[in-house]
């Protein structure tokens, strides 16, 4: 009936009163499937997304000219960089 009345183009007291229904009653009505709506609709299940493990070298090998580094590969990003700079 909610989705009627809208549908209608009617007010809701005119569409009450065609309908026989109690303008008290019809807004009670809407009010209540408005609300269960919005709850029913506010969260949503999550799936977690596949993840890909990715492995990494135990040992960073770096060659430069003749000679060979050889670091650990959870060796910090900037101490490499500055060695890299160094190098150059």
């Amino acid at each position: 009936l909610i989705e009627q009345q809208e549908l209608s183009g009617l007010s809701v007291s005119d569409f009450c009163s065609q309908h026989n229904l109690s303008t008290k009653s019809f807004y009670n009505r809407r009010s209540k499937l408005r609300n269960k709506k919005s709850s029913e609709s506010s969260f949503i299940a999550a799936k977690p997304a596949a993840s890909e493990s990715v492995s990494l070298p135990e040992l960073l090998q770096l060659k430069y000219a003749q000679s060979t580094v050889l670091l650990p590969s959870n060796t910090d990003a900037l101490w490499l960089a500055t060695l890299l700079r160094a190098l150059s």
